[in-house]
């Protein structure tokens, strides 16, 4: 299935399309031929053609083609493509987001991940500062967003205690 959502997702070259396009006709209003692209940028012949036609989805070709043709990649909000994702975020992702935010900015932002703390001492830190209630939100929602910090860098796990992760706040 998720194959299939990211088929869909390439095979629905809208703004591809549109962009390919728009980079052909300044390239024909600058007298440049597809081999001209193709130096400039050292992207294949076959591939100036695919970013033409919108075929191709990889972004740095379009990016490196609107550069030779000194094409404003500002122009790309212009499109009217709709700004709506293609899935939009259940409820349940929703709610994450927001206990996310909450984790962000009390417990990352201040000193309280100075040294290392469980996802059960976060989970009642939360709730002594009145952010959760005790059944409204599990540790392991908790933990899931506490991995997910650590991928982005803003956490990182130093050391366990028992079995269970110690974080604290990157520097």
């Amino acid at each position: 299935m998720a194959e299939n959502k990211r088929q869909s997702r390439l095979d629905n070259p809208e703004f591809r399309t549109i962009l390919g396009k728009k980079l052909r006709e300044k390239r024909l209003e600058l007298n440049y031929s597809v081999s001209d692209i193709s130096y400039m940028t050292t992207i294949p012949q076959n591939t100036v053609l695919s970013v033409e036609n919108g075929k191709t989805a990889n972004i740095d070709y379009y990016i490196e083609y609107a550069k030779a043709v000194n094409y404003p990649i500002g122009k790309l909000t212009e499109f009217g493509i709709s700004l709506i994702p293609r899935i939009p975020l259940s409820a349940e992702r929703k709610e994450a987001s927001k206990l996310t935010a909450k984790i962000r900015e009390y417990i990352i932002a201040g000193e309280f991940l100075s040294n290392g703390k469980t996802v059960a001492q976060i989970h009642d830190e939360l709730i002594k500062l009145k952010l959760i209630s005790p059944t409204q939100v599990s540790s392991t929602a908790i933990a899931g967003v506490m991995r997910n910090l650590a991928n982005d860098n803003l956490v990182k796990v130093d050391g366990k205690d028992g079995r269970k992760n110690l974080y604290v706040r990157m520097e």
